[in-house]
């Protein structure tokens, strides 16, 4: 059954709205305030953008006429006024702001946000290199946390197991954008902290700001900074760097490179070895032909054929060590000796034996003390003389001073 009434063409349902849009004075000229986000400028000299708000976004445009009289340039986050028009872009039927003026307003609350955030993380220490955990040369399994389907699974896959075939990949299925992106992508991470894998790479495609935003929060940061195996951030492009791929443990441009930097090439690996083995089996043979030489000419040398021709001058040698030893040792004792004699020499000189050989005496009263003086003894005292040989006992019977 046919419908009833007009039937109209894609074509002119959008001639329809671009009219309605066109009588619509509110919309012909009007003053915008946004923050920029997927700024791009072309090399034709046009600049694309989006303008947002906490809820919204409106894909823009300015034209190279308009581009060329900005006073500044255009960055994502920027908080600013935006003067022009709203149509209606035919090929794709979808409305965008037609910009021809630009006032910067500030920086965006989003952008603010962001850049406090990455400031709390500096401070606590979450970006620093001194402990960023390396990424192992050769990985026994690799963990992936990333959406189920789409490019980028299929770009990781097709890398590592083209430069290592057979290398395991454990895929956690998390979200990477929308409202459950965040806590998603978070339980990923702690279920890789779990798994037997030795590098997790945290990847997603390309998207605009908003579609990165789950990358940019201080819970990913979190579990980044928790995680106990090293991570590779790919999340978007090359010119987007979040938060996830300043905590991680290493970034790439692209999950398509996250791979290359997750495992080395396995056919590099085996020359390698193949390599490593014909260097040591090299070593080997030279190290056992330097040894059959050396016992080649041991078993000719003189010293195994008559050890007695070896020995020979050595006991010669010793002999005269020998003969050196003891004239050395006879000479310390002759010097000793002659130290003895001059000793016992000096010891007779002091001897009072010595002195009663020369006719002195040692006098001693009864109670044993030496007379040096006459008027130490009385007229009638005993004394005792000590002679060279022998003794006598003598009283005193008259003393003199002089």
């Amino acid at each position: 059954m046919l419908p009833h009434g007009k039937i109209y063409s894609v074509t002119q349902v959008a001639g329809l709205i671009q009219s309605a849009i066109q009588r619509s004075p509110e919309l012909a000229r009007l003053w915008v305030r946004g923050e920029i986000t997927n700024y791009k400028r072309h090399s034709s000299g046009h600049l694309y953008l989006s303008i947002k708000d906490s809820a919204t976004v409106i894909r823009a445009v300015m034209f190279r006429g308009h581009a060329g009289k900005l006073a500044f340039e255009p960055a994502n986050g920027q908080d600013c006024f935006f003067l022009g028009y709203v149509g209606l872009y035919p090929k794709e039927t979808q409305l965008q702001f037609y910009v021809e003026e630009i006032l910067p307003a500030g920086v965006g609350e989003e952008a603010l946000a962001l850049e406090a955030l990455k400031k709390k993380l500096q401070a606590q220490g979450y970006f620093a290199p001194e402990r960023k955990r390396p990424i192992p040369h050769l990985p026994l399994a690799v963990g992936v946390v990333s959406s189920p389907t789409g490019a980028v699974i299929q770009d990781i896959q097709k890398v590592l197991w083209r430069r290592y075939p057979g290398m395991p990949i454990y895929l956690y299925p998390a979200a990477v954008q929308g409202k459950e992106a965040v806590e998603s992508i978070v339980r990923g991470l702690s279920a890789m902290a779990r798994a037997p894998v030795d590098v997790v790479i945290l990847a997603r495609g390309g998207g605009s700001a908003e579609d990165l935003s789950a990358f940019n929060t201080e819970q990913v940061a979190d579990a980044l900074y928790q995680c106990g195996k090293p991570v590779i951030s790919a999340v978007g492009h090359e010119t987007d760097v979040t938060v996830a791929d300043l905590v991680a443990d290493l970034r790439a441009a692209t999950p398509s490179m996250a791979a290359e930097l997750a495992v080395p090439i396995k056919m590099d690996l085996m020359r390698s070895l193949v390599d490593v083995h014909q260097r040591l089996q090299g070593s080997l043979l030279r190290n056992l032909d330097r040894s059959s030489e050396r016992l080649q000419r041991a078993a000719g040398s003189t010293v195994l054929i008559q050890p007695a021709r070896w020995l020979d001058p050595r006991r010669e040698q010793l002999m005269r060590l020998e003969e050196k030893q003891l004239l050395h040792i006879q000479r310390i004792l002759a010097d000793k000796q002659n130290r003895i004699q001059k000793e016992a020499a000096r010891l007779q000189a002091l001897s009072p034996l010595a002195t009663l050989a020369r006719g002195y005496a040692v006098c001693r009263t009864e109670d044993g003390r030496i007379l040096v003086k006459s008027d130490q003894v009385e007229i009638g005292d005993r004394l005792h003389v000590r002679l060279a040989e022998g003794s006598l006992q003598c009283q005193v019977t008259e003393r003199s001073t002089s």
